[in-house]
């Protein structure tokens, strides 16, 4: 592993905050290349994306540690570390939604519009994050001999399952099926609700390979949450698919829309 990606001037560039920079960059200019066809401004989209990167790393992180309260009270500062990881991306992902709704009510956008531009944004970002776990050490799997296991951390002879790179390939893939659906004719905000139903599937199955605690049996408070949330999102795609009143404001999500409409 590499923790430290390189040196500038005698200070160390770490390798995860390093790829969460690139992972925002590069989701914040597909965004912007995706709201142009949509007619939304290209300041809104970069706006956006500060809110969205920075709600999403406290509520990432806030949720992390009320998973592990007990440790964190012993040890308050280290609620501040975050270059060895620590991120629940369910926490992040649920805070940036709610700050994107407010942000688009704010701005007078669509937020479905929105959401339809950040899915595929947001699948790109989170494969390029799940490789700077991977340079990190952090987010590692269960033993294993099979011929692709590694040592996942510093001093760790122990072969195992490089989940972080299962993890960034399946959203790797996430993110080609939402490109190529990204000019569907469903209601708008279909593509959000695509994303947080597959990327629970990858969530699931990644974390059967997981080392880490299990909360129900053989399931890990992970995989609770994306059973939870992966129905949640595939009932609304099948609700709002059978409802009159969306269907009719599909166009919406077409490339002619100017950022307003029924939100």
């Amino acid at each position: 592993m590499r923790p430290i990606l390189f040196q500038v001037w005698g200070m160390s560039v770490f390798s995860y905050g390093f790829m969460i920079a690139v992972a925002f960059i590069a989701g914040t200019a597909l965004g912007v290349r995706e709201a142009r066809k949509r007619g939304i401004e290209t300041e809104k989209v970069i706006d956006l994306a500060l809110y969205l990167c920075i709600s999403g790393i406290v509520g990432a992180r806030l949720v992390y540690v009320l998973l592990d309260l007990p440790a964190y009270l012993e040890e308050p500062l280290e609620v501040l570390r975050l270059r060895d990881g620590g991120l629940s991306f369910h926490g992040g992902l649920f805070a940036a939604i709610l700050v994107g709704i407010w942000f688009c009510k704010r701005s007078g956008v669509n937020p479905w519009v929105m959401a339809d531009v950040a899915a595929p944004s947001i699948a790109l970002g989170y494969s390029i994050a799940r490789v700077g776990c991977f340079l990190n050490g952090c987010c590692y799997g269960l033993a294993s001999n099979l011929p692709w296991a590694i040592a996942c951390a510093a001093g760790d002879v122990t072969r195992r399952h490089p989940t972080q790179i299962y993890a960034a390939l399946g959203s790797l893939a996430i993110f080609a099926i939402l490109m190529r659906m990204r000019d569907h004719k469903r209601f708008p905000g279909y593509l959000m609700f695509l994303y947080v139903g597959l990327y629970s599937i990858l969530r699931f199955v990644v974390e059967i390979f997981r080392d880490v605690p299990r909360f129900i049996g053989p399931l890990s408070i992970a995989q609770v949450a994306s059973i939870i949330v992966g129905l949640a999102a595939f009932a609304s795609i099948y609700l709002l698919s059978e409802d009159p009143g969306r269907k009719a404001g599909r166009t919406l999500s077409g490339p002619h829309v100017h950022g307003q409409g029924r939100s």
